[in-house]
Parts: C-alpha cells; structure tokens; sequence
C-alpha cells in the first residue's frame, strides 16, 4: 500500500474540518482515496476500519464533525505506527509497508499550546522582535503550516501592517506550498475588497493550485479594481491557451488595467500589431507596457521615441525634463535589442551614460554577442573613458579571440614599469589611467560570480596568478572567487594568498576565515588588519566586538596566538583620536581576562 493514499485522506479530512463537515461527500479527493483503500482493505484488521469508518462519512447524516475527527486520530495513529521499522500484528506487508523517509514522524509529533506561543503571539501582535521569531520558526524546520491551531493566524499575519513581515510570511507559504492553506485562501479571498492582503490571497492561490482555471480569472478581473485587477490579468497572461480571452479585454478594460493587458500581450509575438497600434497612440502611458519586451519591433519603437526627442535633449542637457524621459527609455530597453536601438547608443545613451552602462551590462552577460551588437560596441568604444573602454573592449575580446590571444592582448597592462621611460610615464600622469584600465579588467572579470563556466572556459591559465598576485586591492572580488577550481596549478596557495591580501582593506567576515581554513591557510596574525583602519576612522561599537568574538572562536586560535591577535587589534583600534561610545575598554578587559586564565568561550 502506498502512504500517499491515507495521507490524501487525512488531508482531505482537515480540510472539510475546517470548511464545513457537510462538504465531506463533494471532495472528490477523499472518495478517490477511499475507492483505493477498498483495494487493501483485506490486508489488515486496521485497513478494514478505516475503510469502513470512511465509508460511513458519505452516507447522509445531520453531522460528521465527530466522526470526521475520529477518523483523523485514527488515521495519525496508523501513519506514526506504521512509519516506524517495528509493526504489530496488524502491520501492512512489508514489501509495500509506509516508509520512515516518505512519512517523517516530526511531521507527527504534536506540539504543545505553550511550546507555539512565542509564534503565536509574533503572529498576531505587534512590536519589535516579531521577525526573529518568524525566522527562527522556519528554520526549525516544523510543520508549523500544518499546524490547525496556526493556519488561520498565518493567514491573519499576510494582512500585517508591517509590510516586510508580511512578505516574509507570504514568502513561507509560497516556498513550502502546503496544499492545506488553500481552502483557507479561497475561503478568505474577496475580489470586490480593495485591501492590500486581498492581492495577497490571489498571488498565492495562484502559486499554491499551479495555475486557476479561465473562468477564475476572468471572474476576478471582473469584480476586483486596482492592484489586485492589473495582478489578475497577468496571471491570465501566463497562460497561452487564454491568449483569446486577453484579446477579448483589450477592446474592454481600460486605464491602468488596458495597460495590464498590454503588457501581458507584448508577451506574445502574434500581438504585435495590438501593442503596436496602442503604444503609439499614447508612448508615455505604455511604455511601462512594453518594457523588456524581447521582441525586435519593441526596441524600435522605443528607438523611435528615443529619435523623437534627440534633437531637444541635446540642445538641453541639463534639462531635468529630458533627462529623465531619456532615463525611462533607456531602463525600459534593456533586455531589447535592434539596429536602430543600437544606434541610439552614440546618440541618446551618451546623454544618459550611466543608464547606457547599465543596458550594456545586462546585454553583455548574455553570450554568444550578436554580430549587430558586437559592431555597436566597436562603435561606441573611442567614445568612453578609459575603465569602462578597457571593460568593454575585454568582454568584447572573449567573445571574439581566442583565450591565448585576450591575455596578450590586455595582460600588458598589470607588466610593471621599469627604467627612466617607466618613470617618465609615470611622472606624467600614465600610471593613474593604467589602473583605470586595470580597474576595468577586475569589473569585468566580476561577471564570472554569475556564470564561472564561462570564465574558465575564455580566460587563459595564466589570468590566475597575474590577478591575483596584484599588490593593489580590488573591491571586485565576486568574480575571481567564482574561478577557483582545484584542478587549477597551485589554486589553494594562490586564492588563500589573495583573500588574506584582501582582508588587509577590508572587514573579515566569517565566510572569508572559513574560506582560508578550507584552503589550508594557517597565518592569521593580519587576518584583522582592514578591520583595524575602519574601525579607527569610525568608532570601534560594542557589536564590532561582538561579532570579532565569535570570528576568532571560528578560527580554533591557541590561547598565546588570541591573545597576539587581540593585543594587535587594541593597539589599532586605541590610536583614534576620538573614542566617545566605542568597546576599547571592553576589548582591554577581555584581554586582562584571558591573561588572568578566562576561557576563551566564555567571552
């Protein structure tokens, strides 16, 4: 037997539970695992009656409350007995018997009305503290959705005024989708209410079912307004086979839920002609519509307005007006691409370059480049500044030359200068651009955090050691540490090398002391040196301490080499000039305390 079957009853159960008891002969779940049951009833005395006990439920009868939660202990009892390697004589065959990893008797174990009360009351109440408790409930990874006692509180709490904590809830229920929460939902969900919660009643059922039916979202959209009405119509836009049903409300919604349906039809191809006709009409109200549309027609249509308003911006730049309708279309482009929007990338994108930076970033990650986008870049690159030339011009390189062609090509600029001439050039001012472009080499090697294969596959061998052997500090670390792969010649002295050359500018976090452990690192005489230059330009607080607590408790230190550690620290942080309201003080009795024989733990 299959513990699917009486866990889809016992689900169906709570259910009807909490709906309504009368309901219990509509739910087709329950008949259908009743109709299986029967096929095993035979099997053993306790299959016989909970066959018969279900069988009961359907026949006609002014109440089933109590015979409904009868047959939930009856069912809990079977599915804890059963879960578990020792049976009784009544035990299902073994050979089809419930397993202890399909049915994990955590989910079982009843939890006590006091042991939910610090989440109960985080629920329901307000004040500070709440979201920790939230937190901490999730991780211990309990049922707490299948909790009868808190489903209606979990559903009270998606209303909460503090909207972060309400996200966080929704978030709960969307990630772990217990199927139990959705007659709750749909029992609470009131399209005609404009409150913000109603929307999240809809988002969810809409995640928790895997997608509603035609008529659900048309009836939706027919009795809701605002938020809730736009979320509606692109849920429905979700679905290809309601395509028809979104032609249909073009020719009758209007406002802000025409748009919705706009924007879920410029998803489609075949309607291009619709989203076509209605941006020109009104550029400004639907061009939010199109946004990130892939298609080639919606980069010329927004190339098209971007023309419409060169010749004014250019004359105007410092008009704030300009500006900032050149800042819309341009963010409303990225993900597009066309000849005539590329074009725009020496005409309008130089007047809003920061948000050109921004589409060219999003477009560059998504290789192999088009030949048309490529040759754009070609174009545009005399025009910028030396780092982000340098930047461009190597990711264009990777797509373009082979690995061992890149590095010659760009390695030259970390060669240190050497003779008069190198000391001309730098007296002259070369050295600050050489490490604008050297700059340009570590943000462009940061796009490896997101996709490593790419890195090692285009970057040439002996990219590792020349980067990371650099004396000066890059804040551009994400992408390097992406590449480390043991298979790389002398990968563990080369990354531990260079995350504890790091450490020398910035705070160490407790990853990076777990990262040079895993790489066999076992100097850490330094490890706080960048925390010591920030510590002394700000205030050393008391959570500083804290926190330099637990990471030095993380590195297993011998008490003499702790306390070096904390006596180099002291003498760091003691220099500052001002020392109103930080922990020195503290971190100089700990050190007298160590020294005095306290246990490090005890900290």
């Amino acid at each position: 037997m299959n513990a699917e079957i009486l866990t889809s009853m016992r689900e169906s159960l709570f259910q009807c539970a909490l709906t309504g008891s009368e309901r219990i002969a509509e739910d087709p779940r329950f008949s259908r695992a009743l109709a299986e049951l029967g096929n095993h009833r035979g099997e053993a005395k306790v299959l016989e009656e909970l066959a018969r006990r279900g069988e009961q439920l359907l026949l006609p009868a002014e109440e089933r409350g109590a015979q409904i939660l009868d047959l939930l202990a009856l069912l809990d009892a079977v599915l804890l007995t059963q879960s578990k390697a020792a049976g009784s004589v009544d035990e299902v065959p073994a050979a089809e018997a419930v397993q202890k990893e399909a049915i994990p008797e955590l989910y079982y174990r009843q939890e006590s009305y006091r042991s939910l009360e610090s989440l109960r009351l985080a629920l329901t109440e307000s004040g500070k503290g709440r979201m920790e408790v939230l937190k901490a409930a999730r991780e211990s990874k309990r049922p707490y959705l299948e909790d009868l006692r808190l489903r209606p509180l979990f559903l009270r709490a998606l209303g909460d005024r503090y909207a972060e904590f309400a996200d966080a809830v929704e978030t709960w229920i969307r990630e772990e989708r217990p199927q139990s929460m959705l007659p709750l939902l749909r029992h609470a969900f009131a399209p005609e209410q404009k409150e913000r919660v109603q929307c999240r009643y809809f988002t969810l059922i809409d995640a928790l079912s895997g997608g509603e039916s035609e008529s659900f979202y048309t009836d939706v959209i027919a009795r809701s307004q605002g938020e809730l009405k736009e979320t509606a119509i692109a849920a429905l836009g979700k679905h290809p086979e309601f395509y028809g049903t979104l032609l249909s409300l073009e020719k009758t919604e209007k406002n802000k839920a025409h748009v919705a349906v706009i924007a879920a039809l410029a998803k489609y191809p075949e309607a291009e002609e619709v989203v076509r006709e209605n941006f020109l009409k009104n550029p400004a109200r639907y061009l939010d519509a199109i946004a990130h549309c892939p298609f080639p027609y919606a980069a010329d249509l927004v190339a098209a307005e971007m023309e419409k308003m060169y010749p004014d911006a250019e004359k105007e730049r410092e008009n704030r007006t300009y500006l900032e309708k050149m800042k819309e279309l341009w963010y409303a482009a990225i993900d597009m691409e066309s000849p005539a929007l590329l074009r725009q990338l020496t005409r309008t994108g130089a007047i809003v370059s920061h948000v050109r930076r921004i589409y060219l970033n999003s477009r560059l990650w998504k290789t192999p480049l088009s030949a048309d986008f490529r040759a754009a870049l070609h174009t545009l690159l005399p025009s910028l500044p030396p780092r982000e030339q340098t930047k461009l011009d190597f990711l264009l390189a990777l797509e373009e030359k082979t690995p061992a062609e890149v590095y010659e090509m760009f390695s030259g600029l970390f060669a240190e200068r050497q003779g008069i001439l190198g000391k001309v050039k730098t007296a002259l001012g070369s050295q600050a651009e050489n490490q604008e472009r050297q700059d340009g080499i570590f943000e462009a090697t940061e796009s490896f955090c997101f996709r490593p294969a790419y890195g090692w596959e285009h970057m040439d061998p002996r990219w590792y050691p020349l980067l990371l052997q650099q004396k000066r500090y890059s804040e551009y670390e994400k992408g390097l540490r992406a590449l480390y792969r043991e298979d790389i010649p002398h990968a563990k002295e080369l990354w531990s090398a260079w995350e504890y050359h790091n450490l020398h500018h910035r705070i160490a976090e407790a990853e990076d002391l777990q990262r040079l452990k895993d790489y066999g690192w076992t100097d850490f005489s330094e490890v706080f040196d960048g925390g010591i230059k920030i510590w002394r330009e700000r205030t050393f607080y008391t959570y500083d301490l804290n926190e330099l607590n637990q990471k030095l408790l993380l590195l297993n230190l011998s008490k003499g080499k702790m306390l070096a550690l904390l006596e180099r620290i002291y003498q760091g942080v003691s220099k500052r000039q001002k020392s109103y309201g930080d922990a020195v003080p503290k971190l100089y009795a700990e050190i007298q305390a160590l020294k005095d024989g306290t246990d490090p733990e005890e900290l």
